[in-house]
Order: structure tokens, then C-alpha cells, then sequence
């Protein structure tokens, strides 16, 4: 029976229809046939419902497998009423399925739960050791219950439900090497079944991530990392793979030996910093970008600390915009606050401020500004106050210089006095956090009195980098974009004035961190030749995140979320440099030695990939390079605001923070990337991405009449086809087989982008992390693990492991023993 045959078997009312079949949805109360069934070409049973129900739900209704749809991959069919063996059989809970393993083969040593997206138990993984073997059985939910067998293909990853939000995920080979993995603080998976059933997991929750492969020091484990690379890179968007060797690793050897190999030789955080020091050395796979260049990675929301983090996830869910909009602007505003009074020492002569320059690139209507106003409420209603309480000080200024002017009057109508005449009182000076002011002649004033810097906050950046071709005739723009350079730096300035007391402004330290949005034809327009070779350009941090269609939604932001992140700018302001001969001078933060190592593999690799540039991309590459330390200083004082009780010292960046800093810039360098190409390409290219990021947006599948309705350049007859068969001719899509509709119209022939698997669903209740659980809260669909006994089932308080605090003392910390 094909798979085909075996499915129509198991539906109701079914009925043929051109070249496929309709029938009542079995996982709804379908009172239409609203599911379509046809096969493909390689005899795969293709299953839609229009109603919106998954496959998987569909296929567990009827009581068949995923693997049934596939042929020659049928689940052995089994009767309710068999006297089933130990290995076919159905045991109403996980906890009796292990017991019976238990039965037959002893005590297990280990034992590790795989899960849904929404952390339901979907399959266990049991081990034993025994005379220097390992035993290795699996335990798998089905419709009728849990049995001794393998779960249907495609198979859930380990930890599923932590990768949604990672930015950077560990794949190694094994459950034991993945806790270890974790012990670190990293997030880690492992495809179940082996080194050889790889291909057999759906890799999907790992489209557009990076991923850090770390292969057993063996040739199954090298085997192991060519076919996870291979199938990561062909995801769309593709993973970003890098195949990382940890060192002196024994024959055989995995990160679990290596971890117990350096023992009491470096703590958590330096082994994490080594790591991640190896990982910014090793160049992506092959195919990992070269396909994909101009795809958008999303923005690695898990690099930002607390509450930064939650206030940009909850704030682009309640706009509906991309985090990117939010993040960087917050990313900037911190930045400002921190101001000169801290700077990154990286080595003697060479030290970071906390200065960033960014734009968010995006076309009008795209919600860049009520994200840009959301997270510029702390620094501008702290603008606002500074202002009125300036009026209230002028009021008073004014009343005292009136006093003053009746004394001075006074003492010369006093001739002969030997009195000095009366003090005339200093007229108030104005705090300033945020200006809108683009003229260098108009802030260098607000400049001298505000030595720590000052944030130029513009919805729209437009203005900006025109003012400095406003004065190309007299040769003011040169002197005007020469002094921006050194604001960038926090260097001196000196402005002469034409009105103005006094004529020439003399500022020490010019600070100005910027940051607005900006229309992609603007931006093109705005960083002309000009701007490229002073390097202006290469000092913005960018982010063009492609369009999406807005829908309604009722998320808000938690008004404490807002309150919290306001006190945190309070906290940054408070910070005050240090004096050298009453002039302010910045605190020097230097890195601890695992943030120096992670710098140093950092820097080295930067420096490689920069060698290879030329143009535009090597200005970039010059000033990314100290944005990860610029970035790690800001990520460290946000830490140091929000109280984070894993920061040791308030005056040492440490690996953590360099970590997130080279992560951030990681992203940058992508973006730049993308964002220089889209402001380079022909006509040509840009008709063909705005017609892929419509599919897109669209759910990757499309008519050649939709397209041509949905895109306004395609109106003309027969051009939106032709527009599809090219993205067919150069890989970016294929057509699928021809669909009749339900009415027995003419075939409908339907483009569709490249799409991963499915991902490994369930309708249950989200949670971060289940990772290993006691046997007997997999029954419990409701309750998860939550305590340390749960979590770690054969912890060092465990009399089943007497081991358990062999990898690291630290129980929340401490990962599966062997």
C-alpha cells in the first residue's frame, strides 16, 4: 500500500479531484472537505489543510506516523487489541516504558527528554554503562502511547525549546556533550539517533542562526559535522556554520572531556571565553552566505542585557516592527548616557568610548518612528525636566542680575568708595542630554558646557547628512564633516563663529553619539563619494530589515517595563569621570583575561577578513573592528545599571560582555553587507528582491496573477510570470506541481521559495527550557521540571550519581554526568 493509498484508507469523504483528492480534516469538526491529498513525485503523500491545521496534527488524528507519508518509511502497523512485546508495545506513561528498559537491562546511568517547541515530552533517550560500554535505548510518544522505538522522522533537536531566542547555538554530537555545553552558559543541541540518523532530525529551528559545529575528535564525528553543515547551509536562510576544533582533545575525545581535561585550569566564564575566542577565528562554511548574502538575519535580541532585551522584544510585538528598529537607537541612547566618563582600555594608547553612530534604514510607513520615540522616552524626558528646571533658573538669574544692575548702579554713583564693586551672578547654563541641532557653530557652545557628550536624536537623518553639503561652495562642508569625525572619537574641536560670543569655541572632549532613521533612495542620495572617502559613512551602524505587512495585535508594554528601563538610564547618568588637574577625564575599564582572549581572536580574525576587502566594505571593516569593544563597554555599564549579580567588578569588562559586543558587531558586518549591496544594485536586482521579500511576506508561495496584482512593477501582462521563472532559473525558487481547485477549475500553477522543514510543533503551553527531566514528569504535560532534582535528575545530591558534580561544583551550573 503507497502512502497515498494508506492515507485516503484512514480519511472520510474522500473524493477525487483532478490529480488529487479532497476529505473531511480528521483533527477539526470539518463540515467541508477542506483537506487536499495528492502525491509528489517521488511518491510522497502531500497533505494541506485549508483550515489551517498542521500535518502533524492531521497525521497523529488517524493514528499514523510522519514517516508514513514517506515511502518505504512506514511505521509497521500495530493492533490495539495484540499482546504486544516489550518492543511494539504501548505503555500508558514514559515512567513504565523505562521501568520495563529497566527490567531488562538494569539501573540506567542517564537518561535525557526530548520535547516539542512548547517544551511537551514527545521522546526519552536512556543509557547504560556497563564494563566500559554504553547502552543507548529510546522511548518515543505515539498516538495510543509510549513505546520502546525510535520517534517518527522528522525528529525533534534536544533543548528545543531554548533555540527559538538564541542568537549563537552549540550543536554537538550527544545529549551528555550538549549538557556540557550548557554547563557553560551556552545554548546547545543534538539530533537523537546518533552520528548516522542526523539527516533524519528537522534542523529547522536552526534557519538563519549562527551555529558553532563542535565534532567529536573521531572520523564518525567528522562525518557527523559534514552532514549537519551540509544540511544547515541549504535552510532558507541558511544557518551561518562554523566547524570550531577545541584543542588537545584526546582520540574520541568530545567538549565533555575537554571540559574535565582543563579541571581546575580555568573557571566557567574562561572556558566559555575560550570558545568563543576559537569560534571568531574560524572563517563560515563554504555555502553558509555565499547563496544568501542579501538575506536579513534577525537581530541578535539575546546579545542585549536585561531589561534592554525585554523592552525591545516586548516593544516591537506591540508595534509590529522589527527589533532591529528598537535596538539600535537603545543601543545608542545608552551609549550617550554612559557619555566620556568611560572609556575601554583595549592596550596602552588605545582605549574605546562609548560612542555609537547608527541608522535605521527603512521606507516610510515601516514604523521606524513610534519605535524610535518609544525608546528615546528616558534621555528626552530627562531633557524635558533639565529644561524647565533651566526656565525656573532663569527667572531666578533675572531677578538677581536686575538686584545686581541697581547695586552696580549704585556703587559708581559712589565716588571715592573704596569698595570693590557688587559680583555680577553667572547666568545659568543649561543641561543638556538629547539636541536636534546640525550645525557644528550651533553645538559647539552645548559641547563646552556639557563635556560628557550629548545625544543627536533625529527621526529622520536626511537633514543631517545634507547639512554637510549646504556649504560645498566655500569649503564649509570639508570643515564641518572633519569636525564630525572627531566627535565620533570624543577628540578636541575648535569653531570659529561668524555671530556669537565668544567668536572661536574651544571644546575638549566633543562628544556626540546620533541616531535617526532613514529612507533607503535618501540614504543612496546622502553618502555620496564624498562622505564614502572621509570615512563618515563607514561610522554608521546599519540596519535595513525587509518589509513586512502589519497586522492588528493587542500586545502592549508593560508600564514597570518602561519604568524600569528609565531608572536604568538614571543609573548611567550618575556616572561621573574622574579629574586630572580640574579638567574631567574618563575612568579607564580594562578587560579581564578571558574578555582579552575573546578581543584578541576577535581582532585577529577581523583583520583577515578585512585583507580581503577593498572599497566601501573595507572603510566599513576599519571601524567595526572597535565597534565589538565599543559595544562590549556598553553592554558592561547596562549590566553594571541593572545590578547583574555575574558581574564581578563594576571597572572590568568581562567575557560575557565582550562576548555580546563581538556578537552585535557580528551582526553589523552582515548588515553592512547587505545594506551596501541594496545601495549598489542595478534595477534589475532590486525588482527581483522586492518580488522575493513579497513572496515572503506572503508565506513563500505565490501565483504569477497574484504577483502580478500584489507588485505594481509587474502590472503588465506576462511580466510577473517571466519575473518568477528567472528567480526559478537562478535557484531562488521552483515551481510545484499543478493544483486543481476545489470547483474542478483549471490547474493552478504556484511558485514557492525555498522552505526548511516543518518545525516540531505542539498546541501545548510555551516554556524556555525543560532540558532533562525526571521520567516521571514526562506523563505531566502540565507540570515541567522546575527544581534541581528535575532538571538534573543525577545531580551530586543524587544517591543514583554519586558523581554528579564531576563537571563543575556549582550546581546550577553543573551539567549530566557520563
Amino acid at each position: 500500500m503507497s502512502p497515498v493509498e494508506l492515507l485516503l484508507s484512514k480519511l472520510h469523504g474522500v473524493k477525487k479531484v483532478g490529480t488529487g483528492w479532497t476529505a473531511r480534516c480528521p483533527a477539526h469538526k470539518d463540515a467541508r472537505a477542506s483537506l487536499s491529498v495528492s502525491a509528489g513525485t517521488d511518491g510522497t503523500a502531500l497533505v494541506k489543510c485549508h483550515a489551517g491545521c498542521t500535518t502533524g496534527s492531521v497525521v497523529a488524528a488517524i493514528e499514523l506516523a510522519m514517516s508514513d507519508l514517506f515511502p518505504g518509511c512506514r511505521t509497521p502497523p500495530v493492533s490495539k487489541q495484540e499482546d504486544f512485546t516489550s518492543k511494539g508495545r504501548a505503555f500508558p506513561h514514559a515512567r513504565d516504558a523505562v521501568a520495563e528498559l529497566e527490567r531488562q537491562h538494569g539501573k540506567r546511568s542517564a537518561l535525557w527528554t526530548y520535547t516539542t517547541t512548547h517544551g511537551e515530552p514527545v521522546g526519552v533517550v536512556i543509557r547504560w554503562d556497563r564494563d566500559n560500554k554504553k547502552n543507548i535505548r529510546p522511548v518515543s510518544r505515539h498516538p495510543n502511547g509510549w513505546r520502546i522505538e525510535a520517534m517518527p522522522d522528522p525528529r525533534p533537536l534536544y533543548n528545543l525549546p531554548a533555540l527559538a531566542n538564541a542568537a549563537v547555538v552549540l550543536v554537538v554530537e550527544g545529549e551528555k556533550c550538549a549538557d556540557a555545553a550548557r554547563a557553560l552558559g551556552f545554548t546547545a543541541t543534538t539530533s537523537v539517533g546518533g552520528s548516522q540518523a542526523a539527516r533524519k532530525t528537522d534542523w529547522s529551528p536552526l534557519v538563519g542562526k549562527e551555529v558553532w559545529l563542535l565534532p567529536d575528535n573521531d572520523e564518525p564525528g567528522r562525518k557527523y559535522a559534514e552532514t549537519v553543515t551540509d544540511t544547515l547551509v541549504k535552510l532558507s536562510p541558511p544557518a551561518v556554520v562554523k566547524v570550531v576544533g577545541l584543542p588537545d582533545l584526546p582520540p574520541g575525545g568530545d567538549i565533555a572531556d575537554w571540559i574535565d581535561a582543563c579541571g581546575t585550569k580555568g573557571d566557567v566564564d574562561a572556558l566559555r571565553a575560550e570558545i568563543e575566542a576559537l569560534a571568531a577565528t574560524v572563517e563560515p562554511e563554504v555555502g553558509a552566505t555565499a547563496d544568501d548574502a542579501d538575506r536579513f538575519r534577525p537581530f541578535p535580541v539575546g546579545a542585549l542585557p536585561q531589561p534592554a532585551r525585554g523592552l525591545v522584544t516586548a516593544g516591537a510585538k506591540a508595534i509590529g516592527c522589527d527589533p532591529s528598529y528598537l535596538a539600535l537607537p537603545l543601543l545608542v541612547a545608552l551609549a550617550s548616557a554612559i557619555g566620556t566618563t568611560r572609556r575601554l582600555e583595549l592596550k596602552r594608547g588605545w582605549s574605546a568610548p562609548a560612542i555609537l553612530w547608527a541608522a535605521v534604514v527603512g521606507e516610510s510607513g515601516t514604523a521606524k518612528t513610534p519605535a524610535f520615540k518609544l525608546v528615546m522616552r528616558p534621555p528626552r524626558d530627562r531633557q524635558r525636566k533639565a529644561m524647565e528646571r533651566h526656565d525656573d533658573e532663569k527667572k531666578q538669574y533675572e531677578v538677581e542680575l536686575a538686584r545686581w544692575e541697581k547695586d552696580y548702579a549704585a556703587w559708581k554713583r559712589s565716588k571715592g568708595t573704596t569698595l570693590d564693586p557688587p559680583a555680577k551672578p553667572d547666568a545659568p547654563e543649561s543641561k543638556r542630554y538629547v539636541v536636534s541641532d546640525i550645525t557644528v557653530e550651533a553645538l559647539a557652545p552645548i559641547l563646552q558646557a556639557n563635556p560628557r557628550g550629548v545625544l543627536l536624536a533625529r527621526d529622520e537623518l536626511a537633514g543631517w547628512l545634507g547639512s554637510f553639503d549646504r556649504y560645498a561652495g566655500n569649503g564649509k562642508s570639508g570643515t564641518d564633516s572633519a569636525n564630525w569625525l572627531s566627535m565620533f572619537n570624543a577628540e578636541s574641536v575648535v569653531v570659529d563663529r561668524k555671530t556669537g560670543t565668544p567668536r572661536t569655541v574651544y571644546v575638549t572632549q566633543a562628544a556626540v553619539c546620533v541616531a535617526g532613521g532613514i529612507q533607503p533612495g535618501i540614504l543612496q542620495r546622502a553618502l555620496g563619494a564624498e562622505h564614502r572617502e572621509s570615512g563618515l559613512a563607514a561610522r554608521l551602524l546599519l540596519a535595513c530589515p525587509p518589509r513586512k505587512a502589519k497586522t492588528w495585535t493587542e500586545a502592549d508594554i508593560d508600564p514597570r517595563a518602561e519604568a524600569e528601563m528609565a531608572a536604568l538610564f538614571d543609573q548611567l547618568y550618575e556616572l561621573q569621570p574622574t579629574e586630572t588637574e580640574g579638567e574631567p577625564q574618563p575612568v579607564l575599564v580594562r578587560l579581564s583575561p578571558a574578555a582579552k582572549s575573546a578581543w584578541t581572536a576577535y581582532y585577529d580574525a577581523h583583520a583577515a577578513e578585512q585583507a580581503d576587502l577593498t572599497g566601501d566594505l573595507s572603510a566599513a571593516w576599519s571601524k567595526l573592528e572597535e565597534y565589538a569593544a565599543r559595544l562590549a563597554l556598553v553592554v558592561h555599564f547596562v549590566r553594571w545599571a541593572a545590578h547583574d549579580p555575574k558581574l564581578a567588578n563594576a571597572e572590568i569588562v568581562d567575557a560575557e560582555s565582550m562576548a555580546a559586543g563581538i556578537t552585535l558587531a557580528g551582526w553589523f558586518k552582515h548588515e553592512a553587507r547587505r545594506v551596501y549591496a541594496l545601495l549598489s544594485e542595478s534595477e534589475a536586482d532590486r525588482d527581483r528582491r522586492r518580488l522575493v521579500e513579497w513572496v515572503e511576506r506572503r508565506g513563500g508561495r505565490t501565483t504569477a496573477r497574484e504577483a502580478q496584482q500584489g507588485c505594481r512593477w509587474l502590472s503588465k501582462a506576462g511580466t510577473a510570470e517571466a519575473a518568477l521563472e528567472e528567480l526559478v532559473k537562478l535557484g531562488r525558487g521552483s515551481w510545484l506541481p499543478p493544483q486543481t481547485t476545489e470547483k474542478g477549475g483549471r490547474p493552478k500553477r504556484v511558485f514557492t521559495l525555498p522552505t526548511p522543514l516543518p518545525v516540531y510543533e505542539s498546541s501545548s503551553t510555551h516554556v524556555e527550557d525543560v532540558g532533562s527531566v525526571d521520567v516521571d514528569t514526562v506523563d505531566e504535560a502540565e507540570t515541567h521540571a522546575t527544581s534541581e532534582t528535575e532538571l538534573f535528575p543525577f545531580g551530586a545530591n543524587n544517591p543514583d550519581d554519586p558523581d554528579g558534580d564531576r563537571l563543575f561544583p556549582n550546581p546550577s551550573t553543573r551539567g549530566l554526568p557520563d
